[in-house]
C-alpha cells in the first residue's frame, strides 16, 4: 500500500531466518518501504547488508533498545503511516490493507491488528490464552472485534507518522534493552497514553484482519520465562502508573478482574471437579503469573516510594542557605 513505511526491529543473529521469512512477507503486502533497523549488533548488521532483497535498508540504531530502534526507523522512514511487525513475525498477504483500513477515519491516529502465536513446540498447552501476552500474542480478553482500543500491541500496530513524532516518539524508558528477554516492556502503552490524550480516546483502533503469525520458541514456555516476563511485565506497569498516573491502566485493572480471575477459578474447578492436569497447570500458571505481575508491580512502587522519602528527608535535613540561625533571611 502507497505511503506506508513498514519498520522491523532486530537484534540477535539467531533470529535470522526469521527475519528473512519476515521481510518476505511485508514486501507481499507491497509497502512503500521496508527498513530494518539492528539493534547494538554492528557484525549482525553488515551481515545483513549483503542478505536481504535489494531496495531494503539496514540501519544502526541510534540507541540502545526496542524503542530507541523503532524511533531510529521513524526518523529515517518516508511514508505517512509507519506500520511496526516483530521480526520474529510473519505477515499474512492482506495484513497491511487492514491494517491500515481505519486511517480512512481522519481521527483514527494508531491501529492494532492481531497476533496468532506459531509454538516451537505443539506440546505448549499449559499457558491459558489469557497469558498469550506473556509471548506477545493476542489473549482471550483482548477485543475480538473491530473497536476502539487503549493500546495496540506493538508486534502488529501502525501509526500516523506525524502523530507519533509530535507524540516524541517511543518513550525509550520503556521496552526490551540489552540481553535478557524481556527485562522490562509496555512501551504500547506508554506511548498510547500520550496518543490517546492528545487525539481522542477513540483515536486507536484494533482491526482484528491485519493477522500476524508470531514465533514463540520453546525457551518461551517454560515455567522460569513466564516467572521472568510477568516480574518484568509488573515492574514495567509500576513505572507506567509512576509516569502517566493510575488511569493509565484502566484497562488492565478490568482484564484481571473481569478475566484473569474467573479464568483462574474455572481452571481450577475443572482441575479438581474433572481430575484434568492440564486445566490445573493452567490454573497455576494463570494464578501464578496475577501474583508474580502484582509482586513486582507492588515492589517496584515501593521502591520509588522509598525513594522519594528519602529524597523528601534529605531535602528537610539541608540547612537553608538562605537563613541565618535566628531564621531570618540573610
Amino acid at each position: 500500500m502507497a505511503g506506508v513505511s513498514v519498520v522491523v526491529c532486530t537484534h540477535t543473529d539467531r533470529r535470522l531466518p526469521l527475519l528473512v521469512d519476515c521481510v518476505r512477507s511485508v514486501r507481499a503486502n507491497a509497502p512503500h518501504e521496508v527498513i530494518v533497523v539492528v539493534d547494538t549488533n554492528e557484525p549482525l548488521r553488515e551481515r545483513l547488508d549483503g542478505l536481504l532483497p535489494t531496495g531494503v535498508p539496514v540501519l544502526a540504531s541510534d540507541g540502545r533498545g526496542v524503542s530507541a530502534a523503532r524511533n531510529t526507523g521513524t526518523a529515517a522512514a518516508t511514508g505517512d503511516v509507519l506500520a511496526f511487525i516483530d521480526d520474529d513475525a510473519v505477515a499474512e498477504p492482506d495484513w497491511l490493507e487492514h491494517l491500515t483500513a481505519p486511517f480512512a477515519d481522519a481521527d483514527v491516529v494508531a491501529t492494532g491488528g492481531r497476533i496468532v502465536p506459531m509454538w516451537e513446540h505443539p506440546g505448549a498447552k499449559r499457558l491459558p490464552a489469557e497469558l498469550y501476552w506473556v509471548v506477545g500474542c493476542t489473549y482471550a480478553g483482548h477485543p475480538t472485534v473491530a473497536q476502539p482500543i487503549t493500546r495496540p500491541i506493538a508486534c502488529n500496530m501502525a501509526v500516523r507518522r506525524d502523530a507519533l513524532v509530535d507524540a516524541g516518539g517511543f518513550p525509550v524508558e520503556f521496552g526490551p534493552s540489552g540481553p535478557k528477554p524481556k527485562n522490562h516492556s509496555n512501551e504500547e502503552i506508554a506511548l498510547a497514553v500520550t496518543l490517546r490524550r492528545r487525539h481522542g480516546r477513540d483515536s486507536i483502533r484494533y482491526t482484528p484482519g491485519a493477522v500476524v503469525n508470531h514465533f514463540v520458541p520453546a525457551d518461551r514456555t517454560t515455567w522460569r520465562y513466564l516467572w521472568h516476563r510477568c516480574v518484568a511485565e509488573g515492574v514495567s506497569k509500576a513505572d507506567v502508573r509512576l509516569r502517566y498516573g493510575p488511569a493509565a491502566l484502566g484497562f488492565d485493572q478490568s482484564y484481571a478482574r473481569r478475566t484473569l480471575l474467573p479464568a483462574i477459578a474455572r481452571y481450577a474447578a475443572r482441575g479438581v471437579l474433572r481430575r484434568d492436569h492440564l486445566a490445573a497447570a493452567r490454573a497455576v500458571a494463570a494464578a501464578g503469573g496475577l501474583l508474580v505481575t502484582a509482586a513486582g508491580f507492588g515492589g517496584r512502587l515501593l521502591t520509588a516510594g522509598g525513594r522519594r522519602l528519602v529524597a523528601d528527608r534529605r531535602r528537610a535535613a539541608r540547612p537553608d542557605v538562605h537563613r541565618g540561625r535566628t531564621g531570618q533571611r540573610v
